[in-house]
């Protein structure tokens, strides 16, 4: 909360104060922050009114489903999170519209999180002298002490007198009582690895003077990357293409990291990987001060020790009753504990996740913290994440005892729930501390373009996801979000009423929707254990029904990409193998077309007698069509790169994206040796394309374009801390 506000409920409220709010409720919605949306607009307004006429009993989560989102009295919450995503999406534009104004309001409006009556926080007098008072309905207000010993600053670390400044803190001890904020800027072009796997990325090393992170620059090579916090340079580390999660040795000399299905080592000086250990899917890992390494797997998996020098792998935990997960592992300050963070689902909300604590040498784990998001031991604190906030929680770790109730590091720290309790902090074990704050909100947005490249319709979807399919008629889209799975789950949104529900109730993760030609119908992949573990299954199921049907499933995984125009089969692929499979009868996969390169994206064309397709050669995605079944006459369409081929209705032409975001047009004469004229462009997108991914889709007749957009005004930035400690002392 704001410096110098205090709440008022609303039953206190003089006529003079309604009127303000409801002034400053006009302020909002006519803001840029929410413009854009006014399903948000409306949503904020009909909470306030509620509020302001004292009808509180009207502003719970059914009620406002029926109000406002015309659901029938008796629909379930639990399965229809219309309400809850859109509150969030709220929440955040809310927060926007009071970072960018300018000009202090006299009364600032709140939604707290998990309710839905807004909070009023008014402007104290001056004499007040910029104390801070905060209340709830249920608390009286106190104020709270101002730390004047900490030094507030605010600058990129671009320049040489910042780079002096670290490295003057870097000479003196840590035991002053000030501490230093500063942002962290990344190199120009390169990103944090968000693509498929939004993992924590970032990791300072335990004397403070490294951060280790994976990144994607601007080829879209994504790296493992070094960076010295006294140097505005940072190095990407040669031979680690595709890593993730990093981590450190207790020496700060090497780095360790997730990539190519291996667990790996490099020395921060540079040089050539060497492997740790095997490991198929993505894990996570922690090393000891006796060479140990823990690494933890994402679901359905106990963590697991093995020798940093190499050698086999031992599981030193067990997955408790109802533990679908054991993630986040960390050595604690003493090198003989570590602790994890278990979760009995891997939906966002799971009230059985706990942090434990477990000894090396063995015996039972022992809950050290009830919490949503993944903690951080380091001298003397436990730092955790709640609500998007961080905590410093005081701690006598030989005892493995609280000390204290938690304080409040900061606030609008960049959190994932839904990602296996992911929130972007990390510290060293001498006082410094970089985490990431985000502005605006980070759901993309969606364009309806002509050819010529004329926006001629945009809307907001209510929750975050990945890819998106639309429906033969165009009346829906199906989507892939991590919104309330750790691991991916379908929702359905009707185009003609604006509503988004999910698509099926079965609680395990899905992912890969495909609709049917006649819009009926969904596949798509279930996976049981995540996609991580087998089996891997192929369903498909009836629009509003929510009850799924089985076509297929095995060991093996088949990514669905397209149903057949003539309805009898889908197509899927491993990345290098494509098969089909048939939807009714002996649904066994037939492989047609095998190749040592990597492919994404099949595409039948209209009449079954072309494939489109993406495949890397030279290292780059470029478009390909080939004769369907027999895959003879390979030829090759995009002349530069490209990505996401997708028919017209007819047939004669082809769509696809070429490695700048231009949308790309080649017409095609389907013959025994197709005919493709030269690609020309339609448009530009301002896409980054993502050959793995849908990110647009096109109707039948070729002259509108459904576009997912990164929203603009959404920024994520870093902040270092040294010395932290200060701010809660």
């Amino acid at each position: 909360m704001s410096a110098g506000h205090h709440f008022e409920s609303p039953k206190k409220l003089s006529a003079e104060q309604v009127q303000s709010v409801r002034n400053e409720l006009e302020s909002v919605i006519a803001s840029d922050a929410l413009t854009g949306s006014k399903r948000c607009q409306d949503f904020l307004r009909l909470v306030v009114d509620h509020t302001l006429a004292g009808d509180l009993d009207e502003l719970r989560e059914r009620m406002i489903g029926v109000e406002m989102f015309h659901r029938p009295a008796d629909y379930d919450t639990s399965n229809d999170a219309v309400v809850r995503v859109r509150a969030t999406e709220v929440r955040k534009r809310l927060a926007q519209y009071y970072r960018e104004t300018k000009v202090a309001p006299a009364v600032r409006i709140d939604l707290p999180p998990g309710s839905y009556v807004p909070e009023f926080h008014w402007s104290l007098p001056p004499s007040i002298d910029g104390a801070t008072t905060k209340t709830s309905p249920r608390q009286a207000a106190t104020p709270m002490s101002r730390r004047t010993s900490i030094l507030l600053l605010i600058g990129a670390i671009l320049g040489i007198g910042l780079i002096a400044i670290l490295g003057s803190q870097y000479g003196r001890k840590r035991s002053s009582s000030n501490a230093l904020r500063l942002s962290l800027g990344l190199p120009e072009g390169v990103n944090l690895q968000r693509n498929w796997h939004p993992f924590e990325q970032i990791a300072l090393s335990p004397d403070g003077q490294m951060l280790a992170f994976a990144a994607t620059d601007a080829s879209g090579q994504s790296s493992l990357w070094l960076r010295t916090l006294s140097s505005p340079e940072a190095q990407r580390i040669a031979q680690t293409d595709g890593a993730l999660l990093p981590f450190w040795s207790p020496d700060s000399e090497f780095v360790g990291f997730w990539a190519g299905a291996k667990l790996k080592k490099v020395p921060r000086s540079g040089g050539v990987p060497e492997i740790i250990y095997g490991v198929p899917e993505i894990a996570q890992g922690a090393w000891g001060p006796d060479g140990t390494i823990l690494f933890a797997k994402p679901v359905n998996s106990p963590i697991f020790r093995v020798p940093a020098t190499g050698g086999d792998a031992v599981p030193v935990t067990s997955l408790l009753p109802g533990q679908v997960s054991q993630m986040w592992v960390q050595f604690l300050p003493d090198g003989k504990h570590f602790m994890y963070l278990a979760r009995t689902s891997l939906t966002s909300a799971d009230p059985g996740a706990k942090v434990y604590v477990q000894s090396l040498a063995g015996g039972a784990p022992r809950m050290l913290l009830a919490s949503q998001s993944r903690a951080l031991a380091v001298p003397e604190y436990l730092l955790f994440a709640q609500d998007q906030n961080l905590f410093a929680q005081r701690m006598d770790w030989e005892a493995l005892r609280q000390i204290g109730k938690p304080s409040l590091v900061t606030r609008n720290v960049a959190a994932s729930p839904a990602y296996l309790g992911t929130s972007e902090f990390t510290a060293s074990q001498n006082g410094v501390l970089i985490y990431g704050t985000a502005q605006g909100s980070s759901f993309d947005q969606f364009h309806w373009y002509a050819r010529d490249g004329t926006v001629t319709g945009s809307f907001d979807p209510v929750i975050d996801f990945q890819q998106f399919t639309l429906s033969p008629d165009a009346k829906y889209l199906a989507l892939n979000s991590f919104h309330q799975h750790a691991t991916g789950s379908l929702w359905l949104v009707d185009l003609g009423t604006d509503t988004t529900t999910p698509l099926t109730i079965d609680p395990h993760a899905q992912s890969d929707p495909v609709w049917s030609p006649d819009s009926r119908y969904v596949a798509f992949n279930l996976l049981p254990n995540g996609g991580i573990d087998p089996p891997f299954l192929v369903e498909k199921i009836e629009i509003a029904s929510q009850q799924a049907q089985r076509i297929y499933g095995d060991n093996e995984p088949h990514w669905v990409e397209e149903w057949s125009a003539d309805g009898r089969f889908l197509l899927t692929h491993d990345t290098k193998t494509f098969s089909i499979i048939p939807v009714a009868g002996n649904s066994k996969p037939q492989a047609l077309y095998s190749s040592s390169y990597i492919k994404d994206e099949f595409h039948l064309s209209p009449d079954g007698q072309l494939i489109a397709y993406g495949e890397i050669r030279a290292g780059r995605w470029e478009v390909f069509v080939a004769s369907f079944p027999s895959f003879h006459n390979i030829t090759q369409v995009s002349s530069a790169g490209g990505a996401q081929p997708r028919w017209r209705g007819d047939g004669r032409e082809l769509f696809f994206l070429d490695l700048e975001g231009r949308m790309m047009s080649a017409t095609i004469e389907s013959r025994s040796a197709p005919k493709i004229g030269t690609p020309r462009q339609l448009f530009a997108t301002g896409l980054t394309p993502d050959p793995t991914v849908n990110q647009y889709a096109v109707t039948a007749d070729g002259r509108k374009f459904l576009v997912l957009e990164p929203r603009k005004g959404f920024n994520e930035s870093y902040s270092v801390v040294l010395n932290w400690p200060a701010t809660v002392k």
